[in-house]
């Protein structure tokens, strides 16, 4: 055998170990280490410690706070986590004794008349998922309707379990790869969702709420993100009109496809142009894209006002005293996908905090990466995977009007996820 075939034959077999690496880096999850830096090292009693006699609660709380005493919210987006917000839920549930569900799935909640705010039912113990809530109101009204509670009796004593305050899980993503896993999953064959065959359904068409467009909604908070009114806006009603008639002028526009679904032009167009035209209706119509920029902001504005009030009286309770009892993490879907062990062993430390031990907690954050793991590697569906075309879909995006928007909500998650991790060290 000579010198230059072995060579040859080494040079190909690095090759594909090196392949194999950066294969492993970008799309496989990443099965971590036992020991984190997220574990929780407090020393305190490791377990939950409520007697089953009906012990005083408020002696108790002075060792560990119980999640009992907390509202649990997760808020996903369409493309945003949709599976894996019920599968947190199911593992906080698993885990605890007496935490609840809120019974079924719960629809969309569409702001009322007078708040403009989406009204979540939060009782001390539950633990709801909400898909896209409408965020409208002041922050103080949303504020509000996060505590407001009188709390639940437990279910195995008289005693009144107090309302502590309400943890918030805040499911976000980059807007970009958020559109593109919109475009691929609804264009699949077969398609997951049967309305995108509704030939009867606009998808440009502008959406009302008790009088109120979608743009007229979400426009107060976009047009001025900042809390000091200091950000550019991410969108202007201009702009916003613009995207409108842009959605227009590629739905039912060419001929042949006049009288056609949103499936069949995902289906027939050029996907430069397809990804356009889902991501639009994502944008004006399903305003998804639009309702997690403006919600990270209004949470965002409750944590600043945690941070600058003190003492100012608001009808017998300081408001520093009532935005302190809302605790907001915000997590990148991303992190749950390439390190799932990390990721939700974060989540169950904001979650349990001391009242589980960090054994305990290392152990379930073991056996949903364990789980995970399983189902990306047995196809699952509704797992965002990576895909051929997503280079060339992003481009399609950035070079076009659209990727203006896009690249100032990217700007917000990016801002609000560092911050996050800052507070979280």
């Amino acid at each position: 055998m000579s010198v230059m075939f072995i060579q040859r034959k080494a040079i190909g077999i690095a090759g594909l170990v090196l392949w194999g690496m950066v294969f492993n880096a970008f799309f496989v999850p990443h099965r971590e280490p036992e020991s984190s830096g997220y574990e929780d090292t407090t020393l305190r009693h490791p377990s939950y410690v409520r007697s089953r006699g009906g012990s005083d609660w408020a002696a108790e709380t002075e060792l560990i706070s119980s999640p009992l005493e907390y509202a649990h919210l997760i808020i996903n987006y369409h493309k945003t986590g949709h599976e894996l917000a019920y599968s947190l839920q199911e593992l906080v549930l698993s885990n605890f004794p007496d935490m609840e569900r809120e019974n079924g799935a719960r629809p969309r909640q569409h702001p009322s008349t007078a708040q403009r705010c989406s009204h979540i039912e939060l009782p001390p113990g539950k633990v709801v998922v909400q898909e896209a809530p409408h965020f409208f109101c002041d922050t103080n009204n949303l504020a509000e309707m996060l505590l407001e509670n009188k709390g639940r009796f437990h279910r195995e004593g008289e005693q009144r379990i107090p309302k502590r305050g309400v943890k918030i899980l805040h499911l976000v993503r980059d807007p970009f790869s958020m559109a593109i896993s919109n475009y691929n999953y609804h264009s699949q064959d077969p398609t997951p969702e049967g309305w995108v065959k509704d030939k009867t359904r606009n998808i440009c068409g502008k959406k009302e709420f008790f009088g109120d467009t979608l743009a007229e909604l979400l426009l107060p908070t976009l047009v001025s993100p900042g809390v000091d009114f200091d950000k550019p806006p991410i969108v202007t009603k201009e702009e916003f009109d613009m995207l409108y008639d842009k959605c227009n002028h590629l739905f039912r526009a060419q001929r042949g496809f006049e009288d056609e679904s949103y499936y069949f032009h995902l289906r027939q167009l050029d996907p430069s142009h397809g990804i356009k035209l889902s991501t639009l209706q994502q944008m004006v119509n399903g305003g998804d894209i639009f309702l997690m920029a403006n919600n990270i902001i209004k949470l965002n504005q409750i944590r600043t006002i945690q941070g600058r009030v003190n003492d100012i009286n608001d009808g017998g309770n300081t408001m520093k005293s009532k935005y302190d009892k809302i605790q907001i993490l915000t997590m990148s879907l991303s992190d749950f996908t390439l390190y799932p062990r990390r990721s939700t062993l974060k989540y169950l430390n904001f979650v349990y905090g001391n009242a589980l031990s960090r054994e305990e907690k290392g152990r379930i954050a073991t056996q949903y990466e364990n789980a995970y793991v399983e189902r990306v590697e047995t196809g699952d569906l509704h797992i965002t995977h990576g895909n051929d075309n997503e280079e060339m879909l992003r481009k399609a995006l950035q070079n076009d009007m659209i990727g203006k928007y896009l690249g100032n909500i990217e700007s917000v998650v990016s801002e609000t996820l560092a911050a996050d991790e800052q507070n979280t060290k």
